[in-house]
């Protein structure tokens, strides 16, 4: 077995769920990539497209088509190719266009669960529809480097990036490339073999792959790989209890040679008595499978008694007490969310909180994807944590989530653009929640 990290979890500065870690893992003669994760950091040194044909000072901005930052799509691309792919989140999935699109890895399988799948496209489709912007305003890409590569631009685009670049790439470039077009898009969703958690997939006649979910987002995974000789499991940033998604599955971290873990993120939520006892577990301590005169489902309780729900729930509150502060103050809000799941809690806690303040303010979500977003996040259930499974089968409510309700009585919007037509009728804006944003 050889394992290569490509990138570590949150290297562009974007955290653990944002800009996920990489590997190359090669195991009975098959190399597996382990997520293809796109850093989006670079971004910032590109100034943005100009809304009239005053372009003002951009100052050390770069003013030209912007570039894109994926040292895990570059290291696939140089080890000759991957016989497979397998993702663990939406975010997880940015750089696969950059891979499917060359001829080398034309037979690449990429296996990813379904709900990820959907809104790791349309993050990909919004990022696609982002640059075309910039394309439009600027001109095509020439197939040669842009004159800003050569110059004092590329020294400000390396100083931004220079944790990823000096220390760890030296000056190598291959990494920063053009973004795939929405063709490309569509040939790497082809490629994709989409799965359901608990479902086993054999590949290659050799290697059984299946995905469980790791409890910090809808349709994020941890993913086992057992081959002939030996077995790993793949354990991303993970919550073992989720006020949303499905709890994380313990089991599938039980009996497996080699433990895999990228992210430590998620120890930070754990309380001081049982940080040892979760490093332990999570670094594979083989006293989990003897017999050590230790019931194992204890082990599992205190794992699963740690406060994540609370202190998420803790901390949309905190925002949602600034929301209304500010609004009470006659302001606006505008809050950036890139996970689905976050925004889906926070749409909940702020109509509570609008309606206990007896204020009536309009609530706009703007996303190329919203209408897409919305349409079926009530309609995953098999995706979500035990309590709002419960809740639907019970019938005691008819959505899984509180956005519903909010559609129904016309105080939730959703716009595609922030120049959109309706949107700039309503007037003054209070609140805007902003989903799937690059």
């Amino acid at each position: 077995m050889k394992l290569t990290c490509v990138t570590t979890p949150g290297s562009g500065g974007g955290g653990g769920y944002h800009s996920p870690a990489s590997h190359l893992l090669e195991l009975e003669g098959v190399r597996l990539l382990l997520d293809c994760p796109v850093d989006l950091s670079a971004l910032t040194a590109f100034a943005p497209v100009p809304l009239g044909p005053d372009c003002g000072d951009a100052g050390d901005l770069i003013r030209a088509v912007p570039y894109y930052w994926s040292p895990a799509a570059s290291a696939a691309a140089k080890a000759g190719g991957v016989d497979a792919v397998l993702v663990s989140s939406a975010t997880g999935m940015l750089g696969l266009p950059f891979l499917t699109r060359l001829p080398s890895f034309a037979n690449t399988k990429v296996y990813v669960t379904e709900l990820a799948a959907r809104i790791g496209k349309l993050m990909m489709g919004e990022l696609v529809e982002m640059h075309s912007e910039f394309v439009r305003y600027y001109g095509p890409d020439t197939d040669g480097p842009p004159k800003w590569m050569q110059g004092e631009k590329l020294h400000k685009l390396l100083s931004l990036l220079q944790n990823i670049v000096i220390e760890d790439e030296g000056m190598d470039l291959a990494p920063l490339m053009p973004l795939y077009s929405a063709t490309n898009l569509e040939e790497c969703m082809r490629k994709t073999q989409t799965v359901k958690y608990g479902e086993e997939v054999c590949f290659n006649g050799m290697l059984m792959l299946k995905a469980s979910s790791s409890g910090l987002e809808l349709g994020n995974c941890v993913w086992s790989i057992k081959g002939p000789r030996a077995s790993i499991t793949y354990l991303p940033s993970t919550v073992f209890v989720s006020a949303h998604a499905l709890d994380c599955d313990y089991n599938s971290l039980k009996e497996n040679d080699i433990i895999l873990f990228s992210d430590f993120s998620s120890l930070d939520v754990m309380d001081e008595n049982n940080e040892n006892l979760g490093e332990n577990a999570m670094l594979c301590d083989d006293s989990l499978s003897r017999d050590d005169g230790v019931d194992e489902d204890e082990y599992v309780q205190c794992l699963c008694k740690n406060d994540d729900i609370a202190e998420e729930i803790e901390r949309i509150s905190f925002i949602c007490s600034c929301i209304s502060d500010a609004i009470k103050s006659g302001g606006s809000v505008l809050i950036p969310i890139g996970r689905l799941g976050v925004i889906l809690l926070i749409l909940e806690h702020i109509s509570e909180t609008l309606l206990s303040s007896d204020m009536k303010v309009p609530i706009f979500m703007i996303s190329g994807a919203a209408e897409k977003i919305i349409s079926f996040t009530n309609a995953v259930p098999e995706w979500l944590c035990k309590p709002r499974q419960e809740k639907l089968f019970s019938r005691e409510e008819e959505a899984l989530f509180g956005h519903v309700e909010l559609l129904k009585e016309g105080k939730l919007s959703l716009f595609p653009h922030l120049y959109s037509k309706g949107l700039l009728v309503e007037g003054a804006l209070h609140c805007i929640l902003s989903r799937l944003e690059p």
